[in-house]
């Protein structure tokens, strides 16, 4: 959850924002941190949540307990995929090397061409500035694709969520 508590805070909000739009949450199907968060906020407002969890990678099993629609993969690599697979678009909170990792990824394979999908960034306390930072060094080095995060935004409100991933996805499709 880290120390922030308005992180929490953040993440029911997106996790109701969600449900009261419509919008199906799919993550990685646990029951800790700031996803599982989401994942009780949509549950709570009746939202569908399908979660990918990875059978015997974690050292405890952290599966999220909810009426969810669960799907076993053997791996974290399959999760990944299997979650952008089902996914229009992506939302990334505050996070450490998972949410980390599956950002990069995401923005890899928009660059590799295999896939378009869009990225919000839920940004509290300038939590991404680096990482985007990071993104514009590399672009203006030209050691990046000046295009990498053409699908990327950065909001730091749940409500204002919806409405650019809506305006991301119209344009995509």
């Amino acid at each position: 959850m880290g120390n922030q508590p308005e992180l929490a805070d953040l993440a029911r909000r997106l996790g109701e924002q969600l449900a009261d739009q419509n919008i199906t949450t799919i993550f990685g199907g646990s029951d800790s941190g700031l996803m599982g968060v989401v994942a009780d906020a949509a549950l709570s407002r009746g939202g569908r949540v399908i979660g990918v969890y990875p059978k015997n990678t974690f050292s405890r099993d952290v599966r999220h307990q909810g009426s969810i629609e669960l799907q076993m993969v053997s791996s974290m690599h399959e999760r990944k995929s299997v979650m952008f697979e089902l996914a229009d678009a992506a939302v990334a909170l505050p996070g450490g090397l998972g949410t980390l990792d599956e950002v990069v990824e995401l923005l890899l394979w928009t660059q590799l061409g295999i896939h378009q999908l869009p990225l919000v960034l839920l940004d509290v306390n300038n939590f991404w500035n680096k990482f985007v930072d990071f993104l514009d060094e590399a672009i203006s080095s030209e050691l990046l694709n000046g295009d990498c995060h053409k699908n990327l935004r950065r909001v730091t409100d749940p409500a204002t969520v919806t409405e650019v991933l809506e305006q991301l996805v119209t344009s995509h499709q």
